[in-house]
């Protein structure tokens, strides 16, 4: 993931490559895990919403490359800033904690209100995969 998003800070003619080997490369894990590590495994228990918070909360400062690399590619085009050297680093930089911080506030203050209350008792806590 974090090769697709650091690719956009170069100019752009192998993107289109990199994009085809990562969606053959991902079609390649989903079939591997899905024929060889599922049928390998007897029983998980992946229904928390706790995994799925976390997973979002770690994908936040993934995510904000694409945020620096915006600010990065935005400088010196028509009607945008245009700085150099330190400046520029310290706009991309900027961008990247504005997105974590906005990403984690998100997470922690929006989603709950939008969210059903959870249950005070699993109902499929004993569901396994099988």
């Amino acid at each position: 993931t974090i090769l697709g998003i650091l690719i956009f800070y170069f100019p752009g003619g192998y993107t289109w490559m990199l994009f085809l080997g990562m969606a053959g490369s991902h079609c390649w894990i989903y079939a591997f895990d899905h024929f060889r590590v599922l049928r390998s495994i007897p029983s998980c228990v992946f229904a928390s919403y706790d995994i799925e918070w976390w997973g979002q909360a770690m994908f936040a400062p993934i995510i904000a490359i694409i945020a620096s690399c915006l600010a990065f590619k935005s400088n010196c085009e028509p009607g945008m800033y245009c700085v150099r050297g330190p400046s520029l680093i310290m706009i991309c930089c900027a961008a990247w904690i504005a997105h974590v911080v906005m990403h984690i506030c998100v997470l922690v203050f929006v989603v709950p209100l939008l969210g059903m209350a959870e249950p005070e008792e699993d109902e499929q806590k004993d569901l396994t995969f099988e």
